[in-house]
């Protein structure tokens, strides 16, 4: 090896030592209490994660709004999910925004907004990319005792992929599932996992109590 050479490998190295790998650091929950002042939520949010990844800071939040009744009719409860990545000062940009409504009755003012929380909500780096994938998983119910719909959304760089279907509601029932087209152009990893949370919330189960589960952020076993 020549002089020249060795200079070149050796400078070589000290760039990539230089520039480390970043990869997404573990995500948890976030106190409500400790959410940033004047975020842009649409009602009242009902929980949150923050996490870090290769492109800095982020809260990943869920919300519920529940409007006003017209002419004394009960209005559809809006449900909200949001990242956001913090600049300095706290200051927040918002990346994306996903709305979905829970069926109104004659008892949804009644019900409490943190007591329809998702069922899952998983903020985690699958792939091993350096930036973490958000997992939401919850179920709409079904009028005059028609089965729930269930929904799992996948955001993936940003951009959300989703899996709909029918949720089992007993041993005896049946679950569905139908893919968005371009599921299938997500990682193997990624779509692994998201149809093993999709299979926890669809396949037959006990029923959830008050309050929904609790955020989920270790690994599935």
């Amino acid at each position: 090896m020549t002089r020249s050479t060795a200079r070149l490998l050796t400078a070589l190295l000290l760039t990539t030592l230089a520039c480390p790998v970043v990869l997404a650091q573990g995500c948890q929950p976030r106190a409500l209490t400790a959410l940033p002042a004047k975020l842009p939520l649409e009602g009242q949010a009902v929980q949150a994660i923050a996490c870090k990844d290769a492109e800095g800071e982020h809260l990943f939040i869920e919300s519920r709004a529940q409007p006003e009744p017209v002419r004394g009719k009960p209005q559809p409860q809006v449900l909200s999910f949001y990242k956001f990545t913090l600049g300095t000062g706290q200051t927040a940009q918002r990346r994306w925004q996903a709305r979905d409504f829970l069926p109104a009755d004659d008892s949804a003012r009644a019900v409490p907004a943190a007591a329809s929380r998702a069922d899952r909500f998983v903020v985690k780096d699958i792939d091993g990319d350096g930036l973490a994938e958000a997992f939401i998983a919850y179920a709409l119910p079904g009028r005059a005792g028609a089965g729930s719909e269930g929904k799992l959304l996948v955001f993936y760089k940003d951009r959300k992929y989703a899996i709909r279907g029918a949720v089992a509601q007993g041993p005896d029932d049946f679950a569905s599932r139908t893919l968005d087209p371009s599921f299938q152009t997500l990682p193997l990893s990624v779509q692994t996992y998201a149809l093993t949370l999709w299979d926890q919330v669809a396949l037959p189960r006990a029923p959830i109590g008050p309050g929904g589960a609790p955020v989920i952020q270790a690994a599935l076993r």
